[in-house]
Order: C-alpha cells, then structure tokens, then sequence
C-alpha cells in the first residue's frame, strides 16, 4: 500500500497522506487492522492454496485503499462542520484513485479481469449507495427499523462483498465459489458494523450515536420507545439507563449474531467444496472473540 502511495499519489500530498493513515482506526497506525487487505488474502489463499504472489498483494492494497477512503468519508459525514475536514476529502478522492491503480495491477494475471474490474467498481458503489442512504435518512428523521438495516447492509454488507468478490476473482475462483465467498463478506461486514454500532450508540460522550441520532439499529430501535414530543428536533437525547432498558442491546445484539452465524454456515459450504478456509476461520474467530462482550447477554439468552 505504501508503494502505490509513493507511486502513484502525487508529491504535493504524498505526506498528508501518510499523516491520515496514521491516526487511530486507520491502516498504517500501530494498532491499525487492515481488516479489508488481510481478509483479501485470506480469500487468496482459500482459492488457490497457495503463498500470496503479487496480484494478491495488488488486491490486498486495492481493497485496503479503498477502505480507508470510505472512512474518511464515513468520518466528514460525522463531523457537524464539513469546513473543517475539506483537505480530508480531496485526500479520499487520492486513496480512490490509488486504490483502482492498485486493482488495475491486480487483475493482470486474473481469468477474466474486465469481470473482476467491473465487480470492483459496482460493488463498491453499492456502498456509496448505502452512504447517500444514510445521509438522505438523517436529514430526514424518523428512519424505520428496516431502513436502519438496509443501510447497514448497504454501507458495510456491500463492503465485505467488494472485498471477498474481488479477491475471489483475482485468484480465480468459479462462480459458485465466487458467490459464496462474496454471501461470507456480506455477512462477516454487516456482523462487524452491528457489533460496531452497539459499542457506540450510547455513552457519556457527546459524540455517542444517539446523542447525534444517527441511522443505526441501536439508536433506531431506542428511539421508538420515547415520545417524538420528546426527542429535541432530529436530535435523539435518550439517557444511558433508558437505552438499555429500551431491549436495543439485546435486540440488535441477537441479529448480529445471526450473521455471524451464516458467516459460520458459508465457510462450512466452502470447506465441503474443497476450499482451504483455515485462514478465514481464524479471520472470522477473531471478529468473535473481540465482539464476545459486546453480545454476550444475547448469547447468554439464546444458550437459556
């Protein structure tokens, strides 16, 4: 990733960039994840059972870059002053353009790669869908349960789609596998956006998801037990004690824990078809193990 940045980002910004993907929550900072580069390798190494060569790690930055921009953009979207984050966005439009000259490599080697540079595009512009989405829903107030999910769906589901399908192409997996792999990053982004959503709707900090009325399950679900005369305009002022007594944790904690089990039964598909999903297991384990407080009273009540 940071060759393409070197290569391909022009001089003026080389280091603003590299300044952005150093904050916290970002790819280059110590405790970055790089959640969408690493499981594009895992999608890899599933398909051809092989050690990464250079498409994947083309894929992987791909994926990576492209990412990151959707977080600048998730993170403008946030802020109450689009002013003070324009530099931001003339940056994201920097990572997008990397990203596809990243992908452009990737495909060099692939099966068909008109195919895996047209999914590259469409997917991830179901999740630019799913951002306008959730813009348009704010604005708006009063999101129903449905929309709330849909825009989860869009915004993130299609963001494990993007990355899954393109790795799964650029590896050269068959289109059964290729859907099935594409169903595993739906289901394993829309669990970690869940579990994401839960941590942050509702806190003492002014920047909480309800305090801002964000277009989040959590927040959507709360905000039908209190009184419209009540909520202050668009902005949801619910206290701590009334959001957990309101049965959103353990509401929307029960539905992530549906995807993560159809993430489960996908990889169960792929291995009686003969993929290597060892490094997914893991991938998919450790997005558990780090979501298991988070959704332990829906688990608890779902064991009783």
């Amino acid at each position: 990733m940071r060759q393409f940045i070197a290569d391909c980002v022009a001089p003026t910004i080389r280091e603003d960039i590299a300044t952005l993907l150093h904050r916290p929550g970002y790819a280059l900072h110590p405790e970055g994840k790089c959640r969408a580069g690493t499981l594009a390798l895992e999608v890899h190494d599933a398909v051809t059972r092989k050690p990464a060569g250079e498409s994947a790690f083309f894929a992987a930055a791909a994926v990576e870059l492209q990412m990151e921009a959707a977080f600048v953009f998730d993170d403008v979207a946030d802020e109450a002053s689009y002013e003070t984050r324009s530099e931001d966005l003339a940056l994201a439009l920097a990572l997008l353009t990397t990203g596809a000259a990243a992908a452009e490599k990737a495909v060099i080697s692939a099966p068909d790669p008109a195919d895996a540079l047209l999914h590259f595009s469409k997917a991830y512009g179901e999740a630019c869908a799913g951002q306008f989405l959730d813009a348009k829903l704010q604005r708006r107030g009063n999101a129903t349960l449905e929309e709330a999910l849909q825009v989860t769906q869009m915004k993130s589901g299609s963001l494990g789609r993007f990355i899954t399908g393109f790795a799964a192409r650029v590896a050269g997996a068959d289109r059964e596998g290729v859907a099935l792999l594409e169903r595993f990053g739906v289901n394993v982004f829309t669990f970690a956006q869940l579990v994401d959503d839960l941590r942050d709707a509702c806190s003492d900090d002014p920047t909480s998801d309800l305090l801002q009325g964000k277009v989040t399950l959590p927040v959507v679900f709360s905000s039908q037990t209190v009184d419209p005369d009540e909520w202050g305009g668009a902005m949801l002022r619910i206290e701590v004690p009334a959001y957990e007594s309101s049965g959103a944790p353990v509401y929307v904690a029960i539905i992530a824990q549906a995807y993560m089990s159809r993430a489960q039964e996908d990889l169960a598909t792929l291995a009686r078809l003969g993929y290597a999903i060892g490094g997914l297991a893991r991938f998919l384990e450790s997005l558990d193990s780090s979501a298991a407080d988070t959704l332990a009273i829906a688990r608890a009540g779902l064991v009783s």
